[in-house]
């Protein structure tokens, strides 16, 4: 059995609490008796609790940057590129419930820091290169890359949280379909 260190399982106790209950809910006192851990141990690693929601966040989004890119080909078209980064975003938030939940809290918030966007923008530059690619061969509509982006996270987000609540039956095939929706949105 792999023994985890200290600073995951703070990670992880962060993630279980803030999903469970809310980022401004959660406190350090509480992620130290969940983590089994003294709270001073917690400071060990993180100086406070933004530094340690800030990790969280990086954490999270290099995890689904690693995942929405392993099946991602350069060779493929536009189309079919976009189509294999939304399926895949859709993928891990139904396969990762928590992070979903920290990341509707937190990641669309105002707390995060410049310093923290800039490193997260870093990590998705190859999704930023193929909006680049898709404004110069205008097969994408011309609006900002904030507005696009807020228009797919909207949708993406909507499709999970429908799937997630399981209020209604959604398969595989209405996954499909909800994504080329999301496609012809933003297309020109």
């Amino acid at each position: 059995m792999i023994k985890k260190d200290k600073k995951n399982i703070v990670l992880e106790s962060t993630l279980e609490l803030i999903s469970e209950q809310g980022i401004y809910s959660t406190s350090m006192a509480q992620i130290a008796k969940h983590a089994n851990i003294a709270v001073g141990t917690i400071y060990l690693y993180f100086p406070n609790k933004e530094d340690l929601i800030n990790s969280l966040y990086i954490s999270i989004k290099t995890n689904l940057a690693d995942y929405v890119f392993k099946n991602y080909l350069e060779d493929k078209s536009i189309e079919e590129r976009f189509f294999s980064l939304f399926k895949n975003i859709i993928d891990y938030f139904i396969k990762h419930p928590k992070e979903f939940s920290f990341i509707e809290q937190y990641g669309n918030s105002s707390m995060i820091p410049s310093h923290i966007k800039e490193e997260v923008i870093d990590v998705f530059k190859k999704a930023n290169n193929l909006f680049k690619k898709a404004y110069e061969e205008k097969i994408i509509k011309n609006l900002p890359i904030e507005m696009l982006i807020a228009l797919i996270d909207g949708a993406i987000f909507s499709i999970v949280r429908l799937y997630l609540k399981g209020d209604i039956e959604i398969n595989e095939d209405d996954i499909n379909s909800g994504i080329n929706a999301i496609w012809d949105l933003i297309k020109r």
